[in-house]
This record gives C-alpha cells, sequence and structure tokens, in this order.
C-alpha cells in the first residue's frame, strides 16, 4: 500500500507544513468539504492533532468558519479545493462586510500548467481581492508557513477581516521540502502575531472630551469596532458612569448587552422610535467602530441631527477616510479610547438628568403599541413578533440566540424592545453582518454552538431562509458532529419582506415570492433531528422546552402570519419617495 505522508528524513510535504503551521498558531479546528486536491492537509490535520468538520458544501464551511471566527473573535479556517473555492465566495463577502477575521485556504492548479487553463485553474487571488484584506497566491512551496503567518497577522489586526491564500496543488503534494529552516537562518515566530493598539492622541482625545463635557444629549453608537475590539465590557462601564445612551448599527447587536439599561436599541428610524430622538436632539454623536454608510444613511438626517457634532473613532486611517462627514476623526483602538476617556474627569457633567429616562420612556412607549401582538392568540398561526418574543423569553443567562431571514430578522429587532423591559439577561444575539446575506443561520448557530458546547444556542430564521442555501446542509453536519443546536423556522410559505414590498409599490401584484405550502418538520425528522411543529404561543413554548433536553440537534417549525415588518414598510417609503423623485 503507498504511502504519500512517508517522506526522506528531513523532508515535510506541503500539506504537512501548512498543518504544522496551523497548529503552531493554535488552531485546532478547521471547515471544509473534503476533495482530492486537498488531501494532503487532510493528512497533516490528522498527523497534527487538528479536527477536520467535514461539511457538505464549501459555502456552508466557509459560513461556519465565519460565525465561528464571529463568536469567538479569534480566527477561524476554511479549506476547499480549486473549483469549491468559487462555492465559498459569498462567505468571504459575509466575512469581509462582517469583518471576521477568516483565514480562506483553497488549493489551486498546478503550478506547472500555469497561464495554460490548467486543471480547475482560476486566478483565485485576484477574484476576491476586492473582498479581502490579503489575497496571494503561494509562489514557493517552501514559504507556506511563511505566507501564512503574514495573512494571519493582516486578519488579526482592526478592522479585523478575511484573508485568502491559494496554494498550487503541486506544491501540497510535494514531499521534498525542508522539514526545518537552515541553521542559522531566520524563524518566524508563530506566537509573535499580536493585535497592534494604537492609543488616541493627546490632542484628539481633549478635543472630544471638552465637546462631551459641553453635551447635553449625547449619544454613541457602536459598531462592530466596538465587538472586534474587545471593548464591550469597557463601553458598558461608560455607559453606566454616565448615563449615555447606546445605540448599535443593524446587525451589531453584540457590541451592548441588550438588557443593559443603557442600551437603547437599533439606530433605526423605522424599528426603533427612540433612536429618532438623536436626529431630533443629540448635539454630539459618538460613533465608536462605526461607519457612517448606508444603514446609517450616510450621517444625513433625518437619522442624525445634523446640528451635531459627530465624533468618530477608527482603528485606521483607512477607516476613517470612510467617515469624511464626521466633525472629529480620532485614529485610535476603541479599547484604547474608552479606557481613556474614562479617566477624563466630569465628562458627562452638564448631560440631562433626564435624557437617557426619555429615550427609555419612548422605547417604552413604542413596546406598548406591540402589546396585543405579544399577548393575545390568534385562531391561525402565530405574529413572528409573538415567535420571537417567547424564544427569547425561553432562553437563560447563560444562552445565545442567532437570526436570519428577512421580515422574521425585522420582527426580532421589535421583539427585542420589548424583551430588553423584561430583566431577563442572555449570553449574546448574533446575527449576519452587513452583508445581510440569508440563508447563513444554520451555519452560523451550528458554528456558535460548537464554540459554546455549554450554552443553549437558538436560531430563529424564515422559511425562505432556510431553503436558501446552505440552509439544510448544516443540519446534516449537526446530527454527524452531535451538536444540539436549535432551530425555529417561521413558514409563511413566501418570501415575506420581497412579496410585502411588491403588494405595497405596485398595486397588490406578486412575482415569483410564493413558496409551496410545504412542512419541513417531517423532512428534517426523517433526517435524525428531533422535530415538532407548533401553530400557536403556547405550542412554542412547549416544544422550546421539549427541545431543551435533547443531545441531538432540534427543530421546531412555527406557522406564521404573514405580516409585514416596520423596516419594510421603511423600505416601501423610501423606494417611493425615490420613484416619485
Amino acid at each position: 500500500m503507498i504511502d504519500l505522508s512517508k517522506t526522506a528524513p528531513g523532508k515535510i510535504t506541503g500539506g504537512h507544513m501548512l498543518a504544522r503551521a496551523l497548529r503552531d498558531k493554535g488552531v485546532d479546528r478547521v471547515f471544509s468539504l473534503c476533495g482530492g486536491f486537498i488531501n494532503p492537509i487532510y493528512m497533516g490535520c490528522l498527523d497534527y492533532d487538528i479536527e477536520v468538520v467535514g461539511t457538505r458544501n464549501e459555502m456552508e464551511a466557509g459560513f461556519l468558519a465565519t460565525a465561528m471566527a464571529r463568536c469567538t473573535r479569534k480566527p477561524s479556517v476554511c479549506i476547499a479545493e480549486p473549483s469549491g473555492f468559487t462555492n465559498y465566495v459569498s462567505a468571504v463577502a459575509e466575512a469581509y462586510y462582517g469583518g471576521d477575521p477568516v483565514i480562506f485556504i483553497s488549493a489551486s492548479a498546478n503550478s506547472n500548467n500555469f497561464d495554460n487553463k490548467g486543471f480547475k485553474e482560476m486566478p483565485q487571488a485576484e477574484v476576491v481581492r476586492c473582498m479581502t484584506k490579503y489575497s496571494i497566491e503561494v509562489n514557493d512551496p517552501q514559504r507556506i508557513g511563511w505566507f501564512l503567518d503574514k495573512a494571519w497577522d493582516i486578519a488579526i489586526q482592526h478592522p479585523a477581516g478575511p484573508v485568502q491564500l491559494c496554494i498550487p496543488t503541486n506544491f501540497l503534494f510535494t514531499k521534498q521540502l525542508e522539514a526545518e529552516a537552515p541553521a542559522g537562518a531566520r524563524r518566524y515566530d508563530p506566537t509573535r502575531n499580536k493585535i497592534h493598539r494604537p492609543t488616541p492622541n493627546p490632542v484628539d482625545l481633549a478635543e472630544v472630551a471638552s465637546l462631551l463635557r459641553q453635551a447635553k444629549s449625547p449619544a454613541i453608537i457602536a459598531g462592530p469596532g466596538v465587538w472586534y475590539g474587545e471593548a464591550d465590557r469597557d463601553l458598558a462601564d461608560l455607559c453606566d458612569q454616565w448615563n449615555l445612551p447606546v445605540f448599535v448599527p443593524l446587525t451589531h447587536s453584540k457590541s451592548i448587552d441588550q438588557s443593559h439599561r443603557c442600551a437603547a436599541g437599533l439606530i433605526d428610524y423605522h424599528q426603533n422610535h427612540c433612536s429618532r430622538m438623536v436626529g431630533e436632539e443629540a448635539d454630539v454623536v459618538l460613533m465608536l467602530g462605526a461607519q457612517l454608510d448606508f444603514p446609517l444613511n450616510f450621517g444625513e438626517a433625518p437619522l442624525i441631527n445634523p446640528n451635531s457634532t459627530v465624533i468618530t473613532v477608527n482603528a485606521t486611517a483607512r477607516e476613517l477616510s470612510n467617515n469624511a462627514l464626521s466633525d472629529v476623526r480620532v485614529c485610535s483602538d476603541v479599547k484604547m479610547f474608552i479606557q481613556a476617556l474614562r479617566e477624563v474627569p466630569d465628562l458627562g457633567a452638564n448631560v440631562a438628568p433626564d435624557w437617557l429616562d426619555r429615550i427609555r420612556s419612548r422605547r417604552q412607549a413604542q413596546v406598548a403599541e406591540f402589546q396585543e401582538v405579544l399577548t393575545v392568540d390568534t385562531a391561525n398561526n402565530v405574529h413572528p413578533m409573538r415567535l420571537c418574543y417567547e424564544v427569547l423569553m425561553s432562553l437563560g443567562e447563560n444562552d445565545i440566540c442567532v437570526i436570519d431571514g428577512g421580515d422574521i430578522a425585522a420582527w426580532f429587532e421589535s421583539a427585542i424592545n420589548a424583551w430588553s423591559f423584561s430583566g431577563r439577561k442572555i449570553k449574546g444575539i448574533f446575527a449576519p453582518g452587513p452583508w445581510e446575506q440569508m440563508g447563513t443561520g444554520p451555519a452560523f448557530a451550528t458554528a456558535i454552538q460548537m464554540a459554546n458546547p455549554d450554552s443553549r444556542v437558538v436560531l430563529i430564521t424564515g422559511d425562505g431562509s432556510f431553503g436558501l442555501a446552505p440552509g439544510f446542509t448544516p443540519m446534516e453536519t449537526a446530527v454527524d458532529n452531535q451538536i444540539p443546536v436549535t432551530i425555529v423556522v417561521a413558514n409563511n410559505h413566501q418570501w415575506g419582506m420581497i412579496q410585502n414590498q411588491q403588494k405595497a409599490m405596485w398595486a397588490g401584484k406578486v412575482v415569483a415570492t410564493s413558496l409551496r405550502k410545504m412542512e419541513y418538520h417531517p423532512i428534517m425528522a426523517a433526517a435524525g433531528v428531533f422535530s415538532q411543529k407548533a401553530t400557536d404561543a403556547q405550542g412554542i413554548v412547549d416544544a422550546l422546552a421539549a427541545a431543551r433536553g435533547q443531545s441531538m440537534p432540534a427543530f421546531i417549525e412555527v406557522f406564521t402570519e404573514a405580516a409585514s415588518s416596520p423596516i419594510t414598510q421603511g423600505l416601501v417609503e423610501m423606494r417611493m419617495r425615490t420613484a416619485i423623485e
């Protein structure tokens, strides 16, 4: 029997060199779909005790890695063969816009046939260069470890993001690489990679401090830089100290615990009415690790008061350049900035005593408008907001909620507004990033459950999202690996967000947005998943309780009303205005 892992003394394969370099970085798990081109990497992982989580699709593998990086705030690895590379490009985009430090590694065509239509030849590095921090084709098999070291360092620096390494197949299979660097050669230290945290310029800090001392109605917008900068606890302490309200852009609710008394929810004009006070009254807006991008209306009214002073704090000059419309720009690591700011005396001395209370009151008033939805049972089907609320209320302090989808994700944000006043706490909330790609939920929830084995992880998603790639396939991965994640699907037999827009804007016409009225729970049961359905609120509660004690993945299908969310209504208003203009 042939054993390609056997090499001459002092020699090593390219696949083993890569696996060793990953091991030296502390990697103990990679996500991948098997392929003949990447077998040398697999054998290396086997020898260096790195778990290979096999998936049914490279897109799934990419989303699993992205979710793992997002919840752990550490690099995660996805590996694919040449044709699988194109499958995970969507995950690369998600990681890029979400700021996730994912190491994407793909085998590429034999270097000896370069630029000659070699088998599965594609300029992979060029394809994803626009959505990575670093993308390179390894040009020397002996430098595989060197390239990984550089890519790793780039991925973890703020703002974090994905990198791509393309390694020719013949480099992986070769058995002729030197196992050790020559005597006297400079070696790379796999432990030297660390996050650089620039401190704020004292002049900039003094200017910000002066503005905040004078502010009567300041507001903080906490973006992904807070989470990846590991500044979430520092932010909570700062807010507690000066009663500062904290808003979060769409999909970045993890920057502050949403049950915190200073958490004010989404900075979203339609979904969260108290956020309108930023556009109506805020005199200083402090943006921490956030961007004046589309979700923030690029800093324009009505979302942000045109008379307010906007301060942006980002870790790099490049990020700050995206915030050119801000009045004050500070180049600093967010954690270092907040810690320095907390040392400033009398920072919130002039904040109006009732400022935070008025924001909370407005938030409560909106919640009161939804009381019928949250408490009154209907004869058939469940309101999607009620579904989200019951899931949140079922979770304990060590549990995690993941959200995916269109209208169901929007209703989830409304449910958070209500749940935040319940006094309950959970460990975390995760959602797709600014790319807002649907279908990621099952993979995200599965990976987060893997990373948090002592927590209960529950995903809320729609039937459209669940059926969208990679959709089903992570459930098989969860079954194969005995991962007890819980998936809750809101089934209304339609692409609700799009269909509701069509109805509102084109006189009730509907095109390509209706889904076949099928039931998923029997399919999941046949696949070895604990599976139940619910048609009312009590049914949801009972199903969640039954799922809690399972050692296998659980699936709960809830038949919901086709209700149009506030964000959908907002999108209709915006697009109608555009059409008129």
